[in-house]
């Protein structure tokens, strides 16, 4: 399996929130199984995602930033925005090109317990040389924007990413430097994670369970649901005498397909079948 990069103090992706009693929030799976960095959920988010708040500084009221709803494509890493020269936003960044970008999940459940990034850097006008390149990439987003993407006063701006905050919920947060960022690679299971985790929670919930009792500290688990996958492995929440528990699982190889992700779950099943 190719090497992972690591980023320097990444806390468990489980870790309790802070002030939480660790007795009771005791890791009930093995700590070092392989799960992607905070880059690789951080670009994962992004290229999910596709509206988000950006934040500009004021030219009408100095020193105060000013957030607006905004559409986005991403280019290389970067947020591309196609913005009309009449947007309050428009006229901040001609001022002062220091901007982010907020990019939040949405959700049921409690909001803080969701992923956000918040992307730091220059935002600036992309250069005409550029545009045809621009506006294919954006289109490819949001084509709902093909309407007006050649009005004269509509422009393509840039934002280029100098650093990153990623929050994955309670206790999974750490700043993202511009070269981890820039090397992540979008999970490539991101588009069928949702049409495989109905699929195990409908069909396999008796395989969930017992990978919970045989795989980790989960043993008295009555019943599990899968709430996330991706390349390197996939989570479930266990029902356990104590109450639901992140139980997570690590693919033997990577999966980048479906049908790869279906080869190692299987193999995980057949592995906690023959531990019964």
């Amino acid at each position: 399996m190719a090497e992972k990069k690591v980023e320097n103090q990444q806390p468990p992706r489980h870790a309790p929130p802070k002030g939480t009693s660790s007795q009771r929030q005791e890791l009930l799976y093995d700590p070092n199984v392989p799960t992607s960095s905070h880059a690789e959920q951080a670009r994962t988010m992004a290229e999910k995602m596709g509206t988000a708040t950006l934040c500009t500084m004021s030219a009408d009221y100095s020193g105060h930033p000013y957030g607006s709803f905004v559409t986005y494509a991403l280019h290389d890493g970067n947020p591309i925005f196609l913005i009309s020269a009449l947007a309050e936003h428009t006229k901040n960044l001609n001022s002062d090109s220091k901007a982010s970008l907020l990019i939040a999940e949405g959700g049921d459940g409690n909001p803080l317990a969701l992923g956000r990034i918040t992307l730091i850097g220059n935002c600036t006008k992309v250069p005409e040389s550029e545009r045809n390149e621009m506006k294919e990439i954006f289109l490819s987003k949001h084509e709902s924007a093909k309407f007006y993407v050649d009005f004269g006063d509509f422009s393509f701006f840039r934002l280029m990413v100098d650093s990153v905050r990623y929050i994955g919920g309670f206790g999974r947060m750490s700043w993202v430097d511009e070269e981890s960022w820039s090397l992540a690679i979008p999970d490539p299971l991101q588009e069928h994670a949702e049409g495989i985790i109905e699929h195990m929670n409908e069909d396999h919930d008796d395989a969930m369970i017992v990978m919970c009792q045989k795989m980790s500290k989960a043993v008295d688990t009555t019943e599990a649901v899968m709430t996330g996958i991706d390349r390197y492995g996939f989570e479930m929440s266990a029902l356990t005498s104590d109450g639901p528990r992140p139980i997570r699982l690590g693919f033997e190889n990577e999966a980048t397909t479906p049908d790869e992700a279906r080869i190692e779950i299987v193999a995980l099943v057949k592995k906690a079948r023959a531990m019964e």
